[in-house]
């Protein structure tokens, strides 16, 4: 019968261990591809500039004859770069169709929708507009 010396077993055991741990690090380091999913997104960004003191809360009584007129419209944006204007310009005359138009006041260019006799018109208006988008739309009283 053949002994085996409890020593040399012991290392060729540990050896094999080693062994085995190496192989299972490199087996589980080598399926990676290195490659990540990326998901891409698109931002449409927007800028906004109000100027409080050109806002004024004007309340009107459609039901008393006012000697006053005034007209509503429909504000969707306002763009002080140029070129963002333009953008958004275009797209709003695509999305709303020719009746969108623009003023340059101060530093800004404004761009608006409608002309309406009656403030619940604008504000019907005012609906249609944010349903194609444009959530920031709101009614602008004009005295003329």
């Amino acid at each position: 019968m053949a002994y085996i010396d409890l020593d040399i077993m012991l290392k060729t055991l540990k050896i094999l261990l080693l062994l085995i741990i190496f192989l299972a690090a490199f087996y589980f380091s080598s399926c990676t591809s290195g490659e990540y999913e990326v998901e891409q997104y698109k931002v449409d960004y927007t800028e906004k500039t109000i100027k409080i003191d050109t806002l004024k809360k004007i309340t009107i009584d459609e039901n008393k004859n006012n000697s006053e007129r005034y007209t509503f419209t429909i504000q969707i944006g306002a763009f002080s770069i140029n070129e963002n204007f333009q953008r958004f310009y275009n797209q709003a005359v695509g999305d709303l169709g020719s009746g969108v138009y623009h003023e340059y006041s101060g530093s800004l260019h404004k761009i608006r929708i409608g002309k309406f006799n009656n403030r619940s018109e604008a504000v019907k208006y005012t609906e249609y507009v944010r349903s194609k988008g444009y959530s920031d739309a709101f009614v602008i009283t004009r005295k003329f």
